[in-house]
């Protein structure tokens, strides 16, 4: 299987589960773990060099986002805010790995 496959199937696993978690209110170790391990993989092998600007923009506004009160809105708050924590959780790590590939990449040029 091509690495490429593997990271689409990673992100795609965790857009996955951070909906299917955020219906299950489960907020155990096991499942925050189990996100930043894909967010690991995702940051890895999904993100090329001419996405990173983009994919880390997205990932702050996402990180930020998640700081908002979305829970506080009548019927779907609690779930929302679940699913945005939990993709937080998931892209977070992604972001990590993809901002240091970008500071090795500009402290080489330099």
């Amino acid at each position: 299987m091509k690495i490429e496959k593997i990271g689409a199937i990673a992100f795609l696993t965790g857009l996955f589960f951070c909906v299917i978690l955020a219906l299950i209110p489960l907020h155990t170790d096991i499942v925050t773990i189990t996100l930043v391990v894909l967010g690991l993989i995702v940051g890895f092998l999904n993100i090329k060099d001419k996405d990173t600007n983009q994919f880390l923009i997205a990932s702050l506004v996402l990180i930020a986002t998640s700081a908002t009160p979305v829970g506080n809105l009548p019927l779907i708050g609690a779930f929302l805010q679940a699913v945005v924590f939990n993709f937080a959780s998931f892209v977070g790590p992604a972001a990590l790995v993809v901002s240091i590939y970008v500071v090795i990449r500009i402290a080489k040029f330099k």
